[in-house]
């Protein structure tokens, strides 16, 4: 038997179920398929059966849902356990037959309804807990976006109004099952309803899709408004081929969809004119169109707007409203390079500092830095007000330009306060040194995502020194990207960095399962930092919950596990107005194991 012959007719059916069993008739692809298997039907008789009620379903008939269910059934049935070469009457090799044991059993057991109720209350309740659900249902991996019973009700769960749990539903459905979906979806969708769900709709069909046509995406412009017309105008701009259709919407559209318009077109060097004339006209509705573009012409569009806006403070004092006009603009130039806009780091860039220095990080990340960038960095670190910044940004700047042993003997210094240096100094320059340190903590954050270049221009005495620092920094993502088991008592060092950071904030289920990655032994003050917190704020049933998984995914013995929720309860009974009953539910649990139960028999 020929698995992709019944696999060909299973998805073909599966399709007719979800969009109506009508459509049998009209599939080509199960007509195919049906044909196909007449060619086998006398080789065994569930072949028989299966042409049969096949062919059944072509016959005129009121009702082919129950039908088509019956049929599917029984395909599955054979798919998992009788599957067999074309025109053969034996059994094939294991190598190339369908395994049953390649086959989750999860994935072929039919679940019953009231199994369903949770994740189904989920999808169609509100209140708290239904992410819990639904992420827990996905982890499962059992085929819950192929129940014809839940489908309905995961398309209706896009429109929740709690913005997160949609975005769990839509990427459960974009990651596991997509063409399932494309039907409900297209059958759902219309673009001239205005709910905001219709955009989701059209997202999710474009994704699975894989893009629609011109004349597709021409049609929902025409019968849509606000952010879905903006969509598909964005859409309809990412081919190339659609360059004419653009411009023709560039003389009719208005206003936001215009503006989507500008946006679409700005990636394409021949419309330059048609951007520069908008952009001019009306700076502020256009600065979303123009973001995040790399052609030069767009960066010297935003700097000669930087520069109107501080003349005009220049001359009129600081305007609030013009300063967050600037501050706009060194966002949109994210990405962007040109002499002009590297000029206004030391105008317009000194009104809205923070900003300016963002865009600085994320154009040293691309690397090399051009001469240009090396020229206005050199001009600017010395005016930047604040120490830290000034060293974040020099000791980035000195990581491309010097040796890594040349960079670390210039930056270590701060680091290595002797005891000298405690006796003699005074407080500011205590200060001072805490700056510095903080500024190079600041830069190594930027190898988070980027570890390789890390690697590539620190010198390795930085590991020790930057691990054992005795302030805490909250920049641990950097630090915590560069660890590599070859570097000189790696695992030594980064676990103790680890423990010693939950000693100032709260631990996290994945903290634990780093410091167990590491080997790491000592525990007893693991949640040290999460008992500042409780005291601060109060200790609640969720925060109790939180930590009953925490503490036993550590695996303590049990005298350790007692004393470390003993440390805990000190901690948290510190505060006199807690709230609710978890202090006192903390405490019954470390009685009762102190009574004998076993720690996985708790009810926290």
């Amino acid at each position: 038997m020929n698995a992709e012959i019944l696999t060909s007719m299973r998805e073909s059916l599966f399709q007719c179920a979800l969009t109506g069993s009508e459509r049998i008739a009209e599939d080509p692809r199960f007509s195919r398929a049906l044909a196909e298997l007449g060619n086998h039907r006398s080789e065994a008789k569930v072949l028989e059966e299966l042409a049969r009620r096949g062919e059944q379903l072509l016959l005129p008939a009121e009702e082919r849902g129950t039908q088509i269910l019956d049929l599917l059934a029984l395909l599955d049935a054979v798919l998992l356990t009788q599957s067999k070469a074309a025109g053969s009457g034996d059994e094939v090799p294991l190598e190339k037959a369908v395994r049953k044991e390649a086959i989750p059993e999860l994935y072929y057991r039919q679940e019953s309804y009231r199994s369903l109720e949770s994740l189904r209350l989920a999808l169609t309740e509100s209140g708290k807990g239904r992410m819990e659900v639904l992420k827990a249902a996905r982890e499962s991996k059992r085929p819950y976006l192929e129940d014809l019973r839940l489908q309905e009700l995961f398309l209706r769960a896009l429109s929740d109004r709690y913005a997160e749990f949609a975005d769990e539903v839509e990427n459960w459905i974009l990651e596991e099952r997509p063409k399932a979906f494309l039907p409900l979806l297209e059958r759902a969708f219309s673009p001239e309803q205005k709910e905001r769900v219709q955009l989701r709709y059209f997202s999710l069909i474009d994704a699975i899709s894989g893009g629609g046509t011109k004349e597709y995406y021409l049609d929902i412009i025409a019968r849509s408004q606000g952010d879905l017309k903006e969509a598909a105008i964005a859409a309809l701009g990412e081919d190339s081929a659609n360059y004419e259709c653009l411009l023709a919407l560039e003389k009719t559209e208005k206003n936001k969809a215009h503006a989507a318009v500008i946006g679409a077109l700005v990636k394409y060097p021949q419309a330059e004119e048609l951007v520069k004339q908008a952009f001019l006209k009306k700076p502020d509705r256009y600065i979303d169109a123009v973001s995040y573009s790399r052609l030069p012409y767009v960066a010297d569009l935003i700097a000669g707007e930087m520069e109107k806006l501080y003349l005009a403070c220049e001359k009129n004092g600081r305007d609030r409203k013009d300063t967050d006009k600037i501050a706009e603009l060194w966002t949109a130039a994210i990405d962007m390079e040109s002499p002009a806009l590297l000029a206004q780091l030391q105008r317009s860039g000194t009104l809205a500092e923070s900003r300016r220095d963002y865009y600085l990080l994320t154009a040293m990340l691309r690397v090399p830095f051009s001469a240009e960038l090396r020229e206005s960095l050199k001009a600017l670190i010395p005016t930047i007000p604040m120490r830290n910044k000034r060293n974040r940004f020099s000791f980035l700047l000195a990581l491309e330009e010097l040796t890594p042993e040349e960079s670390f003997r210039r930056f270590s210094p701060p680091f290595e306060e002797r005891l000298l240096d405690k006796v003699l100094s005074s407080p500011e320059a205590a200060k001072e040194r805490r700056e510095d340190c903080e500024g190079i903590f600041e830069a190594v954050q930027s190898f988070s995502k980027r570890p390789e270049y890390g690697w590539a221009h620190l010198d390795p005495r930085w590991y020790p020194l930057l691990l054992t620092y005795k302030h805490y920094n909250e920049n641990e993502g950097g630090l915590r990207a560069l660890y590599r088991e070859d570097i000189p008592r790696a695992k030594e060092l980064w676990s103790a960095w680890e423990y010693k950071n939950l000693q100032y904030r709260p631990a996290t289920e994945e903290d634990i399962e780093r410091l167990k990655a590491y080997a790491w032994t000592d525990f007893s003050k693991v949640f040290d930092g999460s008992i500042k917190v409780w005291q601060r704020r109060g200790f609640y049933n969720y925060d109790l919950s939180e930590l009953s998984v925490q503490v036993l995914s550590i695996g303590l013995p049990k005298d350790e596990l007692i004393a470390l929720l003993e440390r805990v309860h000190k901690g948290v009974n510190m505060r006199s107005n807690n709230y609710g009953n978890a202090t006192q539910r903390l405490y019954a649990a470390i009685q009762a194991l102190k009574d004998g139960m076993d720690p996985r028999e708790l009810t926290w």
